[in-house]
């Protein structure tokens, strides 16, 4: 051992032999990888990356052999036998592929170690042969011994070599190249250990190739072979990715179409439509459970093989038509279908029974092949039916509602051609809210499902009820002659004049009706039903009529109400009022005490329009309330700007006292303008309170609280004046003007005026009396003990601003 390492380190020059060790490892290394490549191959392919990987370590082995020689200093010029070196390459590639394809297309331990034995011998052959290519003179000496250890050494190591290449991944590959290169390594050095060169010397010939060529050829192809090895391995790297990626894809292709497969059956199984495949001969070549429980034939039924003739006529007498009705039927359906797939496919709906219907559609598949899919719509059709009642129903009666009722108004209308008489109907009912407010809405309901009921029976060809909304009903009849509408109106009055049970109780109904009459009153179905309105209207003002019929004379009064509102809904919108200002006087000091403040309203066209008009109207049609806060809001405005601090007095409607947002709004109108509370003054009427008595005294109670003054108005002309003044702590008493109209000359009213005075001096309110026009009425208030005084006599209601109140003063 000694000996080698000796000659090792002596006889060698070390930069030389690393580098024929780092060329032994590369091809080695290459060597291994590509024999993994070969067993992964298969057929021809198997044996050319075979003869890639012999012709790798081939040349690698042969490569590292002649440079090591270089590396060798035996004390004279080496030159080199051609024909030898070339034989030596041939063995080297030869040799080495025997044992690398015993160890690819083996599959054990065993195999694989003699296949890396066999590269051994293939070393050492081409070793010897190597050195036998030397020319020298003398002869070259040999100890037996290290000869046989050199060859054993380079078996052994490539045998291991070989065995390890069972383990994949590239550390076991470099611990494979590790002893392969050991193998050639030993060998090499071992061999040379055993050559005794000190006999021979340089030879000079015509046939031979001395060291400095023999480098060049070395280094050649030690080059060609390392860029071609490792060319190799670069290849089948990416040969082994684009493998390992088409491997991936197709597990995941195969994945994906399982997993499409699954859900394809999943689908079939659990979709809603039946579904056929049928072939391009006509018969059935797949379906799914759903076809055959739709038809009616159970979801085990077998249908492969059918033809689509004997599937509709097995549906049909599964569905419930006699056998020998079937056949009949399939002859009617079946030329309808062979249109639908002969003409490029589409759908059809086909009722088989009263109450169920399928939706058929044909698709084509391809050449002549076609696909059926089957839908029961039978329930979609009754919930369609079911929604389009419902849209032109009422949910509660079941009559038609106002949109159906324009409907049939419209027909009614367009069928009435230069014949006959069309009667519009409007109908109310008279007590329904006393019923809904008594009995509760239950009730109500009930009372309007029994009407609905009544009707249904009463109706004749031509005739309709409907249920416009609430407890309001409108009604047609065509008519040519008076008794015949007398005759509906009269069953209309019967049905209305009977009384509805509900529980325990008898409910007493009553209506009123209005008739509108086309053509005579017009031909519009809106303008039409509009008149019967306008005559029910005055049917529920007569006392002693339930039915009245359409008078343009007379129902154009509510007409002109119904244009007043609009343009009061206008002068809202627009600011179309202004406020006016009475003085308010002290009786005794005539020192002015505050202004009442009017509303004032010029109707465009019209010009002004009395307070006593308009405001009812305005209560009537809802815009009391944006009035009442326009008014309130503007007159705190002004006050706020005069130089003198005199109170206002603000009028407050019924239908404000009812609202809780009123005490917000005083608030806010207080905080916004700055006017202090104490110089704004409410005033409310006995009416207003005791419609809501209750909620009103909450309200103005809390409105008193913010520190303003509650007038109360018209005092002497409600229901209950006392009680009203015991319930409430009010800042003042408004004597109503019509007491002061004959005070000076009526004792009698003179009587009342001193009455309501003592009546305000016991209970510690002021009182101020409005609509005083004399001086002798002003002296009787005097006389009386009246504390405050207002009207025409004292200052006439102006618009008017800052200084000129001291005018009016």
């Amino acid at each position: 051992m000694f000996q080698v390492i000796d000659f090792f380190i002596v006889g060698h020059d070390l930069p030389f032999v690393l580098l024929a060790a780092l060329v032994c490892l590369i091809a080695t290394y290459a060597c291994i990888g590509l024999m993994h490549h070969a067993r992964q191959a298969s057929g021809r392919m198997r044996h050319v990356w075979n003869g890639v990987s012999a012709l790798s370590v081939g040349l690698g082995i042969w490569a590292t052999h002649f440079i090591a020689v270089l590396a060798f200093r035996p004390g004279f010029a080496l030159s080199y036998d051609p024909g030898l070196t070339a034989l030596s390459l041939l063995i080297a590639i030869l040799v080495c592929g025997g044992g690398i394809g015993l160890a690819v297309h083996s599959k054990g331990l065993v195999d694989r170690m003699l296949g890396g034995a066999t590269v051994g011998v293939g070393i050492s052959t081409m070793h010897y042969t190597g050195i036998a290519s030397l020319m020298m003179q003398g002869d070259i000496g040999w100890h037996s011994g290290a000869v046989t250890l050199s060859i054993l050494a380079g078996m052994a190591l490539a045998a291991l070599s070989f065995g390890t290449t069972l383990k994949r991944g590239w550390t076991w590959n470099l611990v494979a190249a590790g002893l392969l290169t050991a193998a050639i390594c030993a060998m090499h050095f071992t061999a040379m250990v055993a050559a005794d060169f000190s006999n021979c010397m340089a030879v000079v010939g015509s046939a031979q190739v001395d060291g400095g060529l023999m480098s060049l050829i070395v280094a050649f192809i030690s080059i060609l072979v390392l860029g071609f090895a490792i060319g190799s391995l670069v290849l089948d790297e990416a040969d082994r990715r684009r493998t390992a990626r088409e491997v991936a894809r197709r597990a995941e292709d195969a994945a994906r179409l399982a997993e499409a497969n699954e859900r394809l059956n999943l689908a079939l199984t659990h979709m809603g439509q039946g579904l056929a495949l049928f072939g391009s001969d006509g018969r059935m070549q797949l379906h799914n459970a759903r076809l055959a429980e739709l038809l009616g034939l159970g979801a085990a039924a077998q249908l492969a093989g059918a033809e689509l003739e004997d599937v509709l006529h097995d549906a049909l007498v599964g569905l419930g038509t006699a056998p020998e009705d079937a056949k009949g039927r399939v002859a009617e359906l079946l030329p309808q279908h062979r249109q639908l797939i002969e003409g490029g496919g589409g759908e059809l709906v086909q009722p088989v029974s009263d109450d169920r219907a399928f939706r058929i559609r044909h698709s084509p598949a391809g050449n002549g092949a076609f696909i059926t899919t089957v839908e029961d719509i039978s329930e979609s059709r009754r919930n369609a039916a079911a929604i389009a009642h419902l849209a032109h129903h009422d949910s509660l009666t079941g009559l038609p509602n106002r949109a159906r009722f324009g409907q049939l108004l419209g027909t009614a209308l367009g069928a009435l051609g230069g014949k006959g008489k069309l009667a519009v109907i409007a109908l109310d009912l008279d007590r329904f809210k006393d019923i809904n407010d008594g009995y509760g809405h239950a009730a109500g309901d009930e009372v309007l499902r029994e009407l609905a009921r009544r009707f249904g029976t009463l109706l004749k060809d031509g005739e309709s009820v409907a249920r416009l909304g609430g407890d309001e009903f409108a009604a047609i009849k065509p008519f040519t002659t008076l008794p015949a509408l007398r005759d509906f109106l009269g069953r209309i009055e019967e049905a209305l004049g009977q009384r509805v049970t509900y529980g325990e109780n008898q409910l007493a109904l009553g209506g009123s009706i209005g008739v509108a009459i086309a053509p005579q009153d017009g031909m519009d179905g809106s303008k039409l039903l509009n008149n019967a309105d306008l005559a029910l209207y005055r049917a529920k003002a007569e006392i002693d009529q339930r039915i009245c019929y359409y008078e343009h004379d007379m129902d154009e009064a509510a007409r002109q109400r119904r244009a007043m509102a609009k343009d009061l809904w206008t002068a809202v919108e627009k600011d179309g009022f202004h406020l006016a200002y009475q003085v308010q006087k002290s009786v005794t000091t005539g020192r002015i005490t505050g202004y009442e403040v009017l509303l004032r309203w010029d109707r465009p066209g019209h010009g002004p329009v009395p307070p006593s008009e308009f405001i009812p109207l305005a209560e009537e049609c809802g815009a009391i309330s944006a009035i009442g806060a326009w008014v309130l809001n503007n007159a705190c405005q002004e006050a706020a700007r005069w130089p003198e601090p005199h109170r206002i007095a603000v009028n407050v409607s019924g239908l404000q006292l009812a609202q809780l947002e009123l005490v917000d709004l005083v608030k806010s109108v207080l905080e916004q303008t700055g006017l202090a509370p104490a110089r704004l003054e409410l005033e409310v009427t006995e009416t207003a309170i005791i419609s809501d008595r209750q909620r009103a005294l909450a309200v103005l109670g809390a409105i008193k609280a913010l520190g303003v003054s509650i007038a109360i108005d018209d005092f002497g002309t409600g229901y209950s004046s006392l009680d009203t003044l015991r319930s409430f702590p009010f800042d003042k008493i408004k004597l109503d003007r019509s007491f002061m109209t004959e005070v000076e000359r009526d004792e009698q009213a003179k009587a009342i005026v001193r009455a309501i005075l003592a009546l305000g001096k016991s209970l510690s309110v002021p009182v101020l009396a409005e609509g005083v026009e004399t001086l002798e009425q002003l002296d009787v208030l005097r006389i009386e003990g009246c504390t405050e005084a207002q009207g025409f006599y004292l200052g006439r209601p102006g618009r008017i601003v800052w200084p000129e109140l001291k005018q009016i003063a």
